[in-house]
């Protein structure tokens, strides 16, 4: 008895403390910046996908649900503080619904239209897309793109003269202890429009990849000058969909990307790279809004999130999670009624931890 209090004293003081009252099955650990119960500043930079997508609020919820305060700050740039209404119902849409997450999200945005400051550079260009004419072109990592914003940067839309600029975004989040930067997914979806925004040039992914790393370590350069404190999470690339489901064989194209992106922004101090594991045959896509995570996902996403704050050692208190041995096991559970561990529940694609405690399936949500 007295070696097995021993064991159990010394894995907490190593691995920290797992249980403790709520909803849910916590995990503790000593020496974090942000003690349990403390205040937790977040700013997101993203595109279509912190629009219609629910997983900031999914975080945000996660965030109080284990005892931290989140700040409403009065961010100039954020142009949303929930979700919109194109993003889908969840079955816990009542956890948070009501929470405000401000963030900066604009739709079919690549990486380029948050990266300068100034569009001195910007040379006419005669264009070769949808519109004849010439218009303005910049040079990055070597290649030519729009200097316009917007879904295929079209000159003829209102938002193509937009812009979010690095120094307001670091100056709207000098006081973040974390910047989620999920804005440059669209700069691999160039095909769908295209290739308009590289002046109708194909370029392969991993040519892409040059351009978006470039982008975004501006956007980090940016941040930490004002806020070095800041810790910089940059979102992985989801997998490719067809219709609610993952495409199996895009997926080492997709890893590919996503590792090189890895490497470029992880160069930069402060700064993490979050992926994050969608299942396979499994319905955890929207259908209203193709190649978007539903509510499942989101989860996922947010877990994720939640996960690396605490490997980073910013957060004090954090779900638990299963052991590498129960790990997939938990993952691909369905029957979400079979299983009795919180932590498990908490792991599961389609299971989420009800508000009694119990585990209960998640669908994918409805729209609204």
């Amino acid at each position: 008895m007295v070696i097995a209090i021993a064991l159990v004293n010394y894995a907490r003081k190593v691995f920290g403390r797992v249980g403790g009252p709520g909803r849910f099955a916590v995990v503790e650990q000593q020496g974090a910046r942000i003690p349990a119960g403390g205040e937790v500043r977040l700013y997101f930079v993203g595109s279509s996908n912190v629009a219609w997508q629910t997983w900031p609020d999914q975080l945000h919820m996660y965030l109080s649900e284990l005892g931290y305060t989140l700040p409403t700050e009065a961010y100039a740039h954020a142009n949303l503080l929930t979700a919109s209404d194109l993003a889908p119902k969840c079955d816990d849409q009542a956890d948070f619904q009501s929470l405000q997450t401000p963030r900066i999200g604009y739709a079919g945005w690549g990486s380029w239209n948050f990266a300068f400051d100034s569009d001195d550079d910007c040379a006419a260009t005669p264009y070769q897309g949808h519109a004849s004419g010439v218009y303005p072109f910049r040079t990055i990592a070597g290649h030519a793109v729009s200097c316009l914003s917007g879904w295929g940067c079209k000159p003829d839309k209102e938002e193509a003269h937009q812009r979010v600029r690095p120094a307001a975004v670091a100056e709207d989040a000098k006081h973040a202890d974390v910047v989620l930067l999920s804005h440059w997914i669209n700069d691999f979806k160039q095909q769908y429009s295209g290739y308009s925004c590289f002046n109708s040039t194909k370029f392969d992914s991993l040519t892409i990849v040059d351009i978006t790393v470039e982008d975004v370590r501006r956007l980090i350069r940016a941040v930490h000058k004002v806020n070095p404190s800041a810790l910089v999470l940059v979102l992985a690339l989801r997998p490719e969909a067809s219709g609610p489901r993952v495409v199996p064989e895009a997926r080492a194209k997709v890893a590919a990307i996503n590792g090189k992106i890895k490497d470029g922004v992880q160069e930069e101090p402060n700064t993490a790279f979050v992926d994050f594991r969608i299942p396979d045959g499994i319905d955890m896509f929207q259908t209203a809004h193709p190649g978007h995570l539903n509510c499942r996902g989101d989860r996922i996403m947010a877990t994720s999130v939640l996960q690396a704050l605490y490997d980073r050692h910013v957060l004090a208190r954090s779900l638990a999670l299963p052991q590498a041995g129960e790990a997939d096991t938990c993952f691909f559970e369905a029957e979400c009624g079979n299983i009795t561990s919180k932590t498990c529940c908490q792991a599961a694609a389609t299971c989420r931890v009800a508000s009694d405690g119990q585990c209960t399936p998640y669908g994918p949500g409805a729209p609204k």
